[in-house]
């Protein structure tokens, strides 16, 4: 009987019995076409000894021979069954759809490398680090060297057991939606002791990471399963590089760590958007950059300097990008839920440098799939039907949720060289999912991306226009213009405004052009902007009685009793559309709620207390209150508003004059006085605005903006003006030298001192007229949203006799 040798360590032997329990795919197939062909040899063999045995026991008997004869031929006719039962499955990491054989325990997928055990490891009693472990190795000052060995083998233990690490660093609590159940100080305390005590043996708790996420040991379908993947993503290590992570042990923990994130099933997803919610904001900051960082790491690997941006083609397959997608996507939604930074946060830079219009078509063409929060497969692992070697093709059971087609799809896989080229032996069953889009995930995209595309998705819709035109001139021998050019007065310009545009509802989307009647002029974008700035004027005047003003706020709203009709509400909308169209800054004053109400998304009270200050303070007391709200307050189900110097009540539920505002029922009145502020009082106004509004810009291109970029869009930001920044982006239009020769930026401010005079003068002003000569020079005081860069600020001198000068 072997023995094991005194001198392999424990460690040692534990390697060992990892990896004898690890059996490769192929090698798994094997064994089991082994036995089978085996069972079939020996079954022929006794058939045939069986028959020998007959023959020589009836060779005188006639009707022996004829029987014998009639059991050979039977036997050759009977088909030999050599098939494997087959069924299919997604890898718990890289959720490629997978054919295995039934009869074994576990394979290992052929694209990510990872061992995923159909049927979970038996649970074996194990050590685990505590509280009271981390504060003893803590405490300790002078380690021995047997000592540190019992700690190097405690850790390697841990973290190499899925239950060791999961029972790790509790905090006695239990786990729900809101609690992790994890002590994550003592989580903290640990790794610096360990990034203290030594390299080695950061390099084993990596290493040990490393093993465990390759082979989890079980299907990770239930939340207590989480607590080893948050964990492993508190190692500061993994940090460290945020800006490059090593192509070591770092970046092949992260990949496998986000793809085990990225392929849970719906419910863990939602666990775990609750709990990211509830991160400190440094470390939720800090893990948001990290898998941006690992995302830069892996899309750099397909962009080159000869090519330009990475193309869709070479990015799309990488099962990397998108499990990192789908794990921000978690920490965006958590981002929704409670803010904890800004949108811009998720933005990546790297990703403004693809060929976006291209990621943007074929996301068009796959379906509109935009995923922002929780997405994943079923919980249950293996298909329930089973299907023979003899198809090539089986039915895959397993897919991502498509909120879009509410539908279920297989996951895209990328070949690997483990897979074979026989489909009949291939462990990858060929996937029809889409491939992966940056549009499907559009946080990623800055506001220079999405603005990009929208200026395509406008420029494509305009050129259809002017092809229509086009033909329709060549069919029908009649004059179009391939713009829309409205031709306005200055003092009815409303009317007319809203006479054409209603007239040209099927040309809004040509490029516009305005022509004020009376006066000669070519719009080349000035003229088009003065028609923004004087209509804005007009329809949004108090006197106007369309919109209301909050004196507190300075934002307007709907006037709920406005005598306008529905058409000059369509034409704010439209005007709006055409604003974003044509890349024009609006000098408006709309709230945030209004640009939620365009996307759908639901109003509260955060914006409630941004259009009505004082009306939601009130409410928030009322909530607040500790003693009886009923004898206090003295209110009904009812709101009130202003009519024209009169308060009007309007029941927010029936009967709702005779049913008193309590403490059981107050939250019910405050969320019903809301729903009526932002949606109830304004439907007729909203909704021809919002008709409006699509009518113009209803493309895929707006659906990849949150409600502050689209606002962002119309207003401009109101960031801080930096007049040296300005400076640097400055045109200078007709300086130069009397033979026509142009002089540089730098020429031009030494030889002219009138152009440093303008520079020193616009830089000593305070704020408040900074942005009175920015709205003379762009029609707004407000910076583009893509900043100051992209703000076109001209200076031209009117020929070389011209004391003149102009700023555009």
């Amino acid at each position: 009987m072997p023995v094991l040798s005194p001198s392999v360590s424990p460690s040692s032997s534990r390697q060992n019995n990892r990896h004898s329990r690890t059996h490769s795919f192929p090698a798994a197939i094997s064994q089991v076409i082994s036995r089978q062909l085996h069972n079939s040899t020996s079954s022929k063999k006794s058939s045939k000894h069986a028959d020998r045995s007959k023959e020589d026991a009836g060779t005188d008997s006639p009707a022996a021979a004829a029987e014998q004869q009639e059991s050979l031929s039977e036997q050759k006719s009977a088909p030999k069954d050599l098939s494997i039962a087959l069924t299919t499955g997604l890898c718990m990491c890289c959720l490629s759809s997978l054919r295995y054989p039934v009869s074994i325990p576990c394979f290992r997928c052929t694209v990510c490398q990872t061992t995923n055990d159909v049927t979970a490891l038996p649970s074996k009693p194990g050590p685990t680090i505590a509280s009271e472990y981390v504060d003893d190795m803590v405490s300790t000052e002078c380690v021995t060297e047997d000592a540190y060995n019992i700690v190097e083998d405690r850790i390697m233990a841990v973290f190499q057991s899925f239950d060791g690490l999961s029972n790790s660093f509790s905090n006695g609590k239990k786990l729900t939606y809101s609690e992790t159940g994890l002590d994550f100080g003592q989580i903290s305390k640990f790794y610096k002791f360990v990034l203290c005590s030594s390299q080695q043996l950061m390099g084993l708790v990596l290493k040990s990471s490393e093993i465990l996420l390759k082979r989890p040991g079980r299907i990770i379908a239930s939340p207590s399963d989480l607590k080893f993947l948050l964990i492993i993503l508190e190692n500061p290590v993994l940090y460290s590089a945020r800006s490059s992570p090593n192509s070591g042990h770092h970046s092949t923990i992260l990949k496998r760590l986000f793809g085990l994130i990225s392929s849970l099933n719906v419910n863990c997803h939602h666990i775990l958007v609750n709990w990211f919610a509830r991160l400190p904001t440094e470390s939720f900051r800090a893990k948001v950059e990290l898998i941006n960082a690992f995302t830069t790491h892996r899309l750099a690997k397909y962009c080159s300097s000869r090519s330009g941006g990475a193309k869709i083609e070479t990015y799309g397959a990488d099962w990397r990008i998108r499990a990192a997608a789908r794990t921000l996507s978690l920490f965006f939604a958590a981002n929704i839920q409670v803010l904890k930074v800004p949108t811009s946060s998720f933005y990546n830079t790297l990703v403004d440098y693809i060929d976006i219009t291209h990621d943007f078509d074929i996301w068009e063409k796959q379906g509109i799939l935009s995923v922002v929060g929780p997405v994943s497969r079923s919980p249950n692992f293996s298909g329930p039907s089973h299907t023979t070697s003899s198809n090539p093709h089986p039915p895959t059971s397993h897919g991502l949720h498509n909120p879009a087609k509410n539908t279920s799809a297989p996951p895209s896989s990328t070949a690997s060289p483990l897979s074979h080229d026989n489909p009949s032996n291939s462990a990858v069953t060929p996937s029809n999912f889409t491939s992966f889009t940056f549009c499907q995930y559009p946080f990623y995209l800055s506001m220079g991306s999405k603005i990009t595309i929208l200026e395509y998705d406008a420029r494509r819709q305009m050129e259809i226009k002017a092809r229509e035109a086009f033909f329709s001139t060549l069919n029908y021998k009649r004059i179009v213009q391939p713009h829309l050019v409205l031709k306005v007065r200055r003092n009815c310009i409303i009317e007319d405004s809203l006479r054409q545009i209603s007239s040209n509802e099927m040309e809004l989307k040509k490029g516009l052009k305005i022509e004020f009647i009376g006066e000669d002029g070519v719009d080349a974008g000035g003229l088009r902007k003065e028609w923004f700035l004087l209509l804005v004027r007009d329809m949004f005047d108090p006197l106007n009685g369309m919109f209301v003003y909050d004196e507190e706020s300075n934002y307007c709203w709907f006037n709920h009793s406005t005598f306008e009709t529905s058409d000059q509400y369509f034409l704010v909308g439209v005007v709006l559309g055409l604003a974003i169209y044509n890349s024009t800054i609006l000098d408006i004053h709309l709230p945030p709620a209004l640009f939620k109400k365009l996307l759908g998304c639901h109003c509260t009270m955060e914006d409630l207390m941004l259009l009505k200050p004082s009306l939601a303070r009130g409410l928030q007391q009322l909530l607040d209150y500790e003693g009886s709200v009923e004898e206090t307050f003295c209110r009904d189900f009812v709101a009130e508003h202003e009519v024209y110097g009169s308060i009007v009540q309007v029941p927010l539920v029936p009967g709702g004059e005779n049913k008193p505002v309590t403490n059981a029922n107050r939250g019910e009145f405050v969320n019903k006085y809301i729903q009526f502020i932002f949606d109830v009082s304004v439907t007729r106004q909203f909704q021809p605005f919002k008709r409006g509004f699509y009518h113009v810009i209803g493309g895929n291109a707006l659906t990849l903006f949150r409600p502050e970029e689209i606002e962002l869009l119309v207003r401009g930001s109101d960031e801080g003006l930096d007049v040296a920044a300005l400076r640097a982006v400055a045109v200078y239009d007709g300086w130069g030298h009397s033979n026509n020769t142009k002089m540089s930026i730098h020429e031009i401010e030494e030889v002219e001192p009138v152009v440093n005079w303008f520079w020193e003068f616009f830089a000593n002003m305070d704020t408040s007229d900074q942005r009175r000569l920015l709205t003379f020079v762009t029609g707004s005081d407000r910076i583009p949203a893509t900043g100051i860069a992209n703000l076109i600020f001209k200076i031209s001198k009117l020929g070389e006799d011209s004391e003149r000068y102009l700023i555009f």
